[in-house]
């Protein structure tokens, strides 16, 4: 026996086709059905966190540019110390050569003819140098006029 092949077709296209509409039909109804969902609100920025946030930023830029003025302050006065003690170097040089200089300019001799000749001073005589020793202390008062003999 030979075997027949028979092939079985379940539906039709056209039955398809009618079922379409249906099933559009039959959504449609149901959508109009299904309650809506309530309009959600649109979410509003939170008045709070945006004024704190704002607070924030200002408090980080005031503190930023007390840094970097802080900073400069810094710098400058570095520079100034570093200028002060170039000055100061100079100064004691020149203070040193000015110094040596007077020493050298100075002659006793030249002293004390200027002193005798010029000024009319005379050396103390042995009667009128009094020593005085104290043994409280090192300062000396004087209570009454020296005399002049």
């Amino acid at each position: 026996m030979a075997r027949q092949s028979v092939a079985y077709i379940y539906g039709s296209s056209a039955r398809a086709l009618e079922r379409e509409p249906l099933r559009r039909q039959e959504e449609e109804i149901r959508r109009r059905q299904r309650p809506r969902p309530k309009a959600q609100p649109k979410p509003r920025i939170d008045k709070v966190a945006v004024l704190l946030t704002c607070l924030t930023f200002m408090a980080v830029m005031v503190v930023g540019i007390y840094y970097l003025h802080l900073q400069f302050q810094s710098t400058y006065l570095n520079k100034s110390v570093v200028d002060l003690q170039s000055e100061v170097v100079e100064l004691e040089r020149e203070n040193a050569t000015t110094e040596m200089n007077l020493e050298n300019s100075l002659d006793l001799r030249t002293v004390y003819e200027t002193a005798t000749k010029k000024l009319g001073m005379v050396a103390a005589k042995d009667n009128q140098v009094f020593t005085y020793e104290s043994k409280k202390s090192t300062q000396v008062r004087q209570h009454g006029t020296i005399p002049e003999d």
